[in-house]
C-alpha cells in the first residue's frame, strides 16, 4: 500500500511538471509569433510602440517582460533578394534589416529558464528607377 501511494504522488508530481513544461512552452510560442508578427511594424518612429505591444502581449501570456529586455534593430543593408538582384540593372534599391530579440526568464515549478526569442527580416523601404542614359538620348530624340 505505501509503494502505491508513493507511485501515485510520483505520477502526479510528474503530471504536474509536464503541464507547466507545456504552458511555459506554448507560452513561448506563442510570444515568437507575436515578434515575428511585429517586425512589419518596426520603423525609426515606432520602436517604442513595439516595445510597448510585446510587453503587453507577453503580459497577457504570463510572461514578465521589461522593455529592457527587448531589443530592436533597424539599420540600412546591402543585402539583396534575388528578385532585386534580377532587376538591379534598371532599378536601385533601399533596404533595412528589422531584428527583435527578446530575453526573458521562466520559471517551470520554481526552476528559472533563460528564453531567447530573435526574429530578423530585409524589408525595402524604397525602389527607384535608375537613369540610364541611352533611354534619355531616346526621349531627347522623339520628336514632341
Amino acid at each position: 500500500m505505501k509503494n502505491f501511494l508513493i507511485v501515485v504522488v510520483v505520477i502526479a508530481l510528474i503530471g504536474y511538471i509536464a503541464s507547466k513544461g507545456a504552458d511555459v512552452y506554448n507560452a513561448r510560442g506563442a510570444l515568437d509569433k507575436v515578434a515575428e508578427q511585429q517586425l512589419g511594424f518596426v520603423d525609426e518612429n515606432s520602436q517604442p510602440a513595439v516595445k510597448q505591444k510585446l510587453v503587453d502581449e507577453a503580459g497577457k501570456l504570463g510572461i514578465d517582460l521589461a522593455p529592457g529586455d527587448i531589443h530592436i534593430t533597424y539599420e540600412d543593408t546591402d543585402v539583396r533578394s534575388i528578385e532585386q538582384k534580377f532587376t538591379a540593372k534598371i532599378a536601385e534599391f533601399i533596404n533595412k534589416r528589422v531584428a527583435i530579440q527578446l530575453s526573458y526568464t521562466a520559471h517551470l515549478v520554481g526552476i528559472p529558464l533563460r528564453q531567447e526569442i530573435a526574429h530578423s527580416r530585409i524589408r525595402q523601404i524604397q525602389a527607384r528607377q535608375k537613369e540610364r542614359p541611352e533611354m534619355q538620348q531616346l526621349l531627347d530624340a522623339t520628336p514632341q
